[in-house]
């Protein structure tokens, strides 16, 4: 079975994400106190890095360290849950309608 390049992209990018978590998890760094420096090793690593920091998961400290706000991941992570459940709900509503629709539609005839 081949595998698709999105899903290769995918898993590249959910293993760099694991990697920087990882990193921030070895080092104790879930405060301000204990907030570490981080070098992303490729451009992957970079651009989650900078993904995680604008959606400030990891909070810089302004001399070149971060920390890793739980907190702040645990908010994203909600808002992405509910963020598909409403989207599955929509898809839900829409498949119910289009099949009271081809119900409906032939005895309208």
């Amino acid at each position: 079975m081949a595998t698709s390049a999105s899903t290769v992209a995918a898993a590249v990018v959910a293993r760099a994400r694991r990697e920087i978590r990882e990193h921030f998890e070895r080092n104790d760094a879930f405060s301000v106190e204990r907030a570490v420096a981080y070098d992303p090793p490729d451009r992957v690593h970079r651009l989650q890095f900078e993904a995680l920091v604008g959606r400030a998961i990891l909070r810089p400290t302004g001399n070149g360290t971060y920390w890793f706000d739980r907190d702040a991941e645990r908010a994203v992570e909600e808002r992405q849950r509910a963020a598909g459940i409403l989207i599955l709900k929509i898809a839900l509503i829409v498949f119910a309608i289009g099949i009271a629709a081809a119900v409906i539609m032939p005895r309208l005839r």
